[in-house]
């Protein structure tokens, strides 16, 4: 009598291995659409102030050490300022 009840549970979760598959396709066409489309962080290109090295700055950052000159420089509206740490 088992078989009844399990062969009829197996048939019904097999049944629904389509509408799993267009669940599983919504999710990726949404998330191609995000990727795509969807909010973008800018990143900003500079110099550095003392050793003129052209850099990629992170767009919440604010203060930040050259990777070429070791200086201590911070981020303003339209500039990069270096900071004088003494």
């Amino acid at each position: 009598m088992n078989w009844i009840f399990f062969g009829i549970v197996g048939a019904i979760l097999l049944a629904f291995i389509p509408i799993v598959g267009w669940f599983l396709a919504v999710g990726v066409i949404l998330a191609t659409l995000w990727k795509t489309f969807g909010f973008r962080e800018t990143q900003v290109v500079g110099s550095c102030p003392a050793c003129t090295k052209s850099m990629v700055i992170e767009p919440k950052t604010d203060v930040f050490a050259c990777p070429v000159c070791q200086s201590c420089i911070a981020v303003r509206e339209d500039s990069l300022v270096v900071l004088d740490i003494n």
